[in-house]
């Protein structure tokens, strides 16, 4: 098995109409299509004939063509050629999957498990994409501690001069890590503090768990009171998917979903979608901005210098060589953490 190797989103279902569009995974090039009956096929992106990109091509009776000489292939990749009839030949084809609004592709003959979301409750709020220009590793990194959130995020996070105060359990499993933390929320406008509806004082909640087949982590965020223990009115719940372009890029991808408990059809959340959508994409876009100014972007820890919040990096790191690389790992894990962790809830 190899990082290909799993089911990998690539676009939302949206943007793949009738032209193909190519996509990158792994350091491999694939192209998608969609049929006039829905039906969607993604092969590897290079035409067996003479090596022409497939995804410049069109859809032609059902078909994919490359714009080289014509050469057709169906969603099996069986490949056809108009200039020499007898002439037969075969493209790499995937398996694909529509769900969660994304297109999904892996290897044929790879028995890889479907990435499975509960969601049950949640109203979908908006698929956002983004690009890293930093390996998968380094990018995991910045989406799994809150040490940088109180200087990096306009909203999301923790109040830098209160830092010490933030609590965080880590609970590894051989095949995910989850991650609690509980502290003092930075301070954000009243208008958005009403519609959370929280309170004076309130501890913030960032709770979440990385799966590794494929890379991607799961994430509640709420607001709470810390003496009785009552929820804010809004949750989110938001599923990020990190994706190795090639060794030095990573792309992700975000499902973002709420539940309310304001009076009206979906909590009213319909009615402030925009607004949510609006602050999450600016949130990671400032989660981009730093890792691609980061002045050294390699995946190694070694010589650095880590934080009581970074026990998160060997532990991912070990289940990405294992589980995701499928090869031994290099990473040493450090001891279990047994101070400074909070219930579970």
């Amino acid at each position: 098995m190899a990082m290909i190797d799993h089911w990998h989103p690539t676009i939302p279902s949206r943007a793949l109409r009738c032209k193909p569009v190519g996509v990158r995974i792994a350091g491999r090039a694939i192209a998608l299509f969609r049929t006039s009956t829905g039906e969607t096929g993604a092969l590897d992106d290079v035409c067996p004939h003479r090596r022409m990109r497939l995804s410049l091509g069109t859809v032609l009776n059902d078909r994919l063509q490359c714009r080289y000489h014509g050469w057709t292939f169906d969603t099996c990749g069986q490949g056809e050629s108009p200039g020499t009839p007898k002439l037969h030949t075969c493209a790499e084809s995937y398996d694909v999957r529509e769900q969660y609004g994304l297109i999904w592709v892996k290897p044929r003959g790879v028995a890889a498990p479907f990435p499975q979301l509960d969601i049950a409750g949640y109203f979908p709020i908006c698929v956002l994409q983004h690009q890293a220009q930093a390996p998968l590793e380094t990018t995991l990194d910045n989406f799994c501690e809150i040490e940088h959130t109180p200087t990096t995020h306009a909203v999301f996070g923790y109040d830098l001069q209160r830092m010490h105060e933030v609590r965080v359990c880590f609970e590894p499993t051989e095949t995910t890590v989850r991650v609690i933390n509980v502290g003092p929320p930075k301070r954000f406008g009243w208008i958005l503090r009403t519609l959370v509806g929280i309170g004076k004082d309130w501890t913030f909640n960032d709770d979440w768990t990385t799966y590794f087949s494929p890379v991607y982590s799961v994430y509640d965020h709420w607001w709470s009171d810390p003496k009785t223990g009552r929820e804010s009115k809004v949750r989110w719940r938001i599923a990020v998917f990190f994706t190795p372009i090639d060794e030095h890029s990573t792309a992700l991808t975000t499902l973002v979903y709420a539940k309310s408990t304001w009076p009206g059809p979906a909590g009213g959340l319909r009615l402030f979608r925009w607004l949510l959508r609006r602050n999450i994409d600016h949130e990671i876009d400032l989660d981009v901005g730093i890792l691609n100014n980061l002045a050294d972007p390699r995946p190694t820890i070694e010589g650095m210098k880590l934080s009581r919040f970074d026990r998160v990096l060997g532990l991912n790191r070990e289940r990405i060589d294992r589980l995701y690389r499928q090869r031994e790992s290099t990473s040493a894990l450090p001891p279990d953490a047994t101070k400074d962790c909070v219930p579970r809830t």
